[in-house]
């Protein structure tokens, strides 16, 4: 038996990784003791007594970690994993970053089984996401689902909004770690390998190396060229010479929009205008959370097709107008007059008066518990209208940030048709409405929408040229 000297006062609200010794040539197991007075846990890795006896050589006894459940449990097959890859044709002489991957993506998971309140009190049901979640689409996966999580969490990824700071290195180290660890599975038949239980799928590519010219042996080695595999889910993840920004837009085509128009409705009444003023105004997701009230009602704009609305708190700080489609601007004045609405307004303004919120702005959408909605809130609720609009077409996937790009993008070729003029042409406009600095963000959404177009033109030009008629 092989102790670890590893014991703790409480089992943590938490998973967590346990570091142990291990003999690699014999099989594992954890044997965990609870002291009934103290509550005092102690962990100790024990060897099978049908396995063979323990190996006398010290390159045999490794370190490594294994992963402990909220529960206190040892969790299978990750810290079956861990161990396995001391040993073997892959082994590697440090389990540490393969640990702390898997120990993330165990946390996420274990973040889906329990159920969400939001701050209106209502129930976000939990998904119950566990390894073995996977279908025929790898976007609703764990393992997609994970490396979006870790792309909202980077913090030096535009659009990111989450609560943890993974660095982009760290994100994909530890998405890496995962893939790594299906690979595993599938090969050993913890899970499924078919077309109905699909992790990611891959895309083959060619490098072409050049032969060194001083080689004496280089007229011997024809293999000037490198074949490698890169799955879907890691092309996800920006490198460090950055993809192009139009190319990582993803803005909805209209038949999507319309889905999200349809089931956008069957949210709360808050959380749907949220994403209306980001899908339909083009408001970043904070921007719309912190939307002003003191405009909304003043004055009669029904004969108009947008309303001017100036907003304060900006990226940056820096104010700006945006532009409300009146019909969108009519249903916020209808709900900054709810009776729900203006209940929770009076708890924050209770909350103003005794100084625990010293922010006073008179912000439109206002939780009960008289705090502004979180962005973790919103994302989890967008999760949700996601499945239910991927039951109608499973096509339809998109992140919240997309809103702001479908959007610019909408906007973009609804005037140049109207008005008859280029994109170019309405940059600076643009630009004023997504409040950016210069027009050279703005760029992204012209380039998007002109490669848009070029592929629109060569489309028309296939079909004219297949049915007999000329480019």
């Amino acid at each position: 038996m092989i102790e670890t000297n590893n014991t703790y006062l409480d089992i943590y609200d938490d998973c967590w990784l346990l570091p142990i010794k291990v003999d690699t040539l014999a099989k594992l197991k954890i044997r965990s003791s609870t002291d009934t007075e103290s509550g005092e846990v102690a962990f100790s890795a024990l060897l099978e007594p049908s396995s063979l006896d323990p190996s006398t050589l010290k390159q045999f006894i490794k370190e490594t970690n294994i992963i402990i459940g909220r529960n206190g449990l040892v969790v299978y097959p990750q810290s079956l994993y861990l161990v396995s890859k001391l040993r073997g044709e892959a082994k590697v002489k440090d389990t540490s970053s393969i640990a702390k991957g898997l120990l993330a993506f165990t946390r996420f998971l274990d973040s889906t089984c329990l159920e969400q309140e939001d701050e209106d009190g209502n129930i976000i049901p939990p998904e119950y996401l566990s390894y073995k979640s996977l279908t025929k689409y790898e976007e609703e996966g764990a393992p997609w689902r994970f490396a979006e999580f870790l792309l909202a969490n980077c913090n030096n990824i535009e659009g990111a909004n989450g609560d943890e700071a993974f660095s982009l290195s760290t994100a994909r180290s530890y998405m890496s770690a995962v893939i790594g660890f299906y690979k595993w599975m599938q090969k050993y038949g913890y899970i499924k390998n078919n077309d109905r239980n699909v992790v990611t799928h891959y895309t083959t590519g060619t490098v072409h190396q050049e032969l060194n010219q001083h080689d004496m042996l280089a007229h011997t080695k024809s293999g000037s060229e490198r074949t490698y595999e890169t799955s879907n889910i890691m092309r996800m993840f920006p490198k460090k010479e950055n993809t192009p920004a139009h190319k990582k837009l993803k803005p909805m085509h209209p038949e999507h929009k319309a889905l999200f128009n349809e089931h956008v409705t069957s949210l709360p009444k808050s959380t749907e205008l949220i994403y209306r003023l980001c899908a339909d105004a083009g408001l970043r997701i904070d921007e719309a959370i912190h939307f002003p009230a003191y405009d909304i009602g003043k004055a009669d704009y029904s004969d108009l097709d947008s309303v001017p609305i100036k907003i304060t708190r900006t990226k940056g700080s820096k104010p700006r107008t945006v532009e409300i489609p009146i019909e969108l601007y009519e249903e916020l004045e209808i709900y900054k007059e709810s009776h729900a609405r203006l209940k929770n307004l009076n708890r924050r303004n209770e909350l103003v008066q005794s100084g625990v919120i010293l922010d006073a702005i008179d912000y439109l959408f206002t939780s009960n518990k008289g705090t502004p909605y979180s962005v973790n809130t919103l994302e989890t609720h967008f999760s949700n209208l996601r499945k239910q609009i991927r039951e109608v077409d499973s096509s339809w996937y998109y992140r919240i940030h997309d809103l702001r790009s479908t959007f610019a993008t909408h906007w973009l070729w609804k005037e140049s048709k109207e008005r008859d003029v280029g994109y170019d042409y309405l940059m600076d406009e643009l630009a004023l409405l997504m409040g950016h600095e210069n027009t050279s963000t703005t760029e992204k959404y012209i380039k998007f929408m002109n490669k848009l177009d070029d592929q629109i033109n060569m489309a028309k030009a296939k079909n004219r040229k297949i049915n007999g008629g000329w480019a």
